[in-house]
């Protein structure tokens, strides 16, 4: 895993992407990494991702999340809401676009340009009903090669789980 790489898809999803939570970058780092994998071949981030309820989740994004807030490139800033905290992230510097091949800044602008106007749970709501997420069991790693079987499953069920989102570093529990 290129952690310079991962760092820097964060920081443009926070610069691009308005009220960008935790919940939501997961799912964004999702489609960038499964819809490069079915173009190209490879994943973006090379990081494994993992079926939760909230639907697939990247197993290395929280421990990325926290280096770059303990470095000073973003901040996070806890969000009480009605029935969850909702963790805004807000970059502190600018993402490099040479970190980037042109087929990951392709897919990177094509990514935020489709769901930066969408709530977390609506992208939620879209990776429950897409074949990587559908073909695997709670809490199993999703193998990228189910990428080539999205959009088979047009009917797919939709699960109704509360939208939480935790955090583990120190500083962005709430008190």
């Amino acid at each position: 895993m290129n952690t310079e790489k991962y760092r820097n898809v964060i920081l443009f999803f926070a610069e691009n992407v308005p009220n960008l939570g935790k919940t939501k970058l997961n799912k964004l780092l999702y489609f960038l990494d499964f819809d490069h994998f079915e173009k190209y071949g490879t994943s973006v981030t090379d990081d494994s991702y993992i079926n939760k309820d909230l639907g697939p989740v990247p197993e290395h994004s929280e421990e990325i999340v926290c280096a770059m807030q303990e470095a000073k490139l973003l901040e996070v800033h806890p969000e009480p809401l009605i029935d969850y905290i909702r963790y805004t992230l807000l970059p502190l510097g600018q993402h490099d676009p040479s970190a980037f091949l042109p087929t990951e800044m392709e897919m990177l602008c094509g990514v935020a340009d489709k769901w930066h106007h969408h709530t977390a749970q609506e992208i939620v709501i879209a990776s429950h009903g897409e074949a990587p997420w559908i073909a695997t069991r709670k809490g199993e790693q999703i193998p990228y090669a189910l990428a080539y079987y999205r959009g088979k499953f047009e009917n797919a069920p939709h699960h109704d789980e509360d939208l939480v989102e935790t955090a583990t570093c120190p500083d962005t529990q709430d008190s």
